[in-house]
């Protein structure tokens, strides 16, 4: 399996720990504050969550992985979705898929999206989202690249340990 962190985050603005020294918004309820001297507005927070699901699905795409399952589903705050029925073994594929790594992104619940040990999207605190898939995808990785986003062979810290 090929897995990769995909990030808003400039490798280059860490420091030899791998801490991101740059305050930069990490979260959907950000919009409307203040960073670097900008204000992050509700286009440009669509702007970038669009990147981001376009990115996983280019991956998954280019690797042939068509739908994942929720895994290990946290709904604390009881989130009802229309494009998502959110249950564990719940499969996503197309409109409902998007709208499920969209929600990830939102905090709106947390979950593992996997197919077995053939992929995976996991999202994690601050706007970072980890895909595994079972090819190296560089078409797609050069795409992500080129939309701006920094795309990092990288473990995800949410798989199962087994």
């Amino acid at each position: 399996m090929f897995e990769y962190r995909i990030t808003k985050y400039n490798p280059k603005n860490r420091d030899t720990q791998g801490r991101y020294l740059v305050d930069e918004w990490t979260d959907y309820s950000d919009i409307g504050q203040e960073f670097g001297g900008s204000v992050l507005t509700r286009e440009e927070y669509l702007r970038v969550e669009n990147t981001y699901v376009d990115a996983a699905i280019k991956l998954l795409d280019e690797c042939g992985v068509s739908s994942l399952v929720i895994d290990s589903l946290e709904n604390h705050l009881n989130y009802q979705s229309n494009y998502v029925a959110l249950s564990d073994g719940q499969r996503l594929r197309d409109e409902s898929l998007r709208e499920g790594i969209r929600s990830l992104l939102r905090g709106d619940f947390w979950c593992r999206l996997q197919d077995g040990t053939r992929a995976f999207i996991h999202v994690g605190y601050d706007y970072y989202m980890y895909i595994g898939v079972p090819c190296p995808a560089q078409n797609s990785v050069r795409a992500v690249q080129s939309a701006g986003l920094f795309v990092e062979p990288f473990e995800s810290p949410y798989k199962e340990l087994s």
